[in-house]
């Protein structure tokens, strides 16, 4: 699933549908968007897992690069009640879903369910996927929709048992340099043109220890 900028906003489904219009059955049909006569409706999952607590927290359409059509569109929802805070009270990370759909149904409903989680003091954030479900745009895949919805918040908690799984995992200080200098030596490429230990230096509560 590609990882997009996304437009933020705040569980509100007006303003969803208002930046999002190719959600709307109608207005595909007014732009001459011919959808699958068996689409699975972003929309109806939406409404679903709002139902279940989950919030809007982001979204955006992808244009066809040939036609310039909108041709995709992904929406991004958090739980607030399935989030991993740290010794300051402040949220490490919450559980997220990103739905990804085609308007003519090409490709399948994706559901991705992942960790949303701040990564730097600067702001920067990170979406780490842990399952992912893919809904053909058929008969079966309506049927089978909403039996994958009903266990999103069940999903949501095995999610988070995952990353607790990492943040339980000890470095020794020779590992935790061994992972640094891999780290830098795929990003940097010379690793003796950059001092390792600096990535091993907390700044932010949650890096302190010597978890992964």
């Amino acid at each position: 699933m590609q990882n997009l900028s996304l437009i933020p906003l705040n569980n509100n489904i007006d303003k969803l549908m208002g930046f999002i219009p190719s959600l709307d059955k109608s207005w595909r049909g007014s732009q001459r968007i011919k959808s699958s006569p068996y689409q699975v409706e972003t929309l109806d999952a939406i409404t679903n897992l709002q139902n279940q607590g989950w919030q809007i927290s982001g979204a955006r359409e992808v244009r066809d690069k040939q036609t310039r059509k909108i041709s995709n569109h992904l929406i991004k929802l958090d739980h607030p009640d399935f989030q991993i805070k740290n010794k300051s009270g402040n949220s490490e990370a919450i559980a997220s879903m990103r739905l990804y759909n085609s308007c003519n149904g090409t490709s399948p409903l994706e559901m991705d369910f992942g960790v949303f989680r701040q990564v730097c003091s600067n702001g920067m954030v990170a979406n780490t996927s842990y399952s992912n479900y893919k809904v053909k745009h058929t008969q079966k895949g309506n049927d089978n929709l909403y039996g994958i919805l009903a266990k999103a918040n069940t999903q949501a908690n095995l999610v988070l048992d995952e990353f607790n799984k990492f943040k339980s995992i000890e470095l020794s200080p020779f590992k935790a340099m061994a992972l640094a200098t891999d780290a830098a030596r795929i990003r940097f490429g010379n690793t003796t043109q950059f001092d390792v230990n600096q990535l091993l230096e907390s700044i932010r509560p949650e890096d302190e220890g010597n978890d992964v």
